[in-house]
């Protein structure tokens, strides 16, 4: 039996899970910007993005898959911005 721990991928949602995980990522940016990654936790992250534990576990299961996530999120934001 093998386990995954992959988020879903953003192409493989429905709209409203796009806009969920979208949510999300937008909270934990400026989360994260403004307190830094260790300082930022999950319930903090929920109440900022008004998601359940179990949404925030199911878009990123691990803390590793929202930064890498938070990262690229932001990278579209500056480019798309310069273009």
């Amino acid at each position: 039996m093998t386990t995954t721990t992959a988020a879903p991928t953003p192409d493989k949602l429905t709209s409203k899970g796009q806009a969920t995980r979208a949510r999300i990522l937008e909270q934990a940016a400026e989360l994260i910007y403004t307190k830094g990654v260790h300082a930022t936790n999950n319930e903090q992250l929920r109440r900022a993005a008004g998601v359940s534990g179990s949404q925030l576990n199911h878009y990123f299961p691990n803390k590793e898959s929202l930064v890498l996530a938070v990262i690229a999120w932001q990278a579209d934001r500056v480019l798309t911005f310069h273009r």
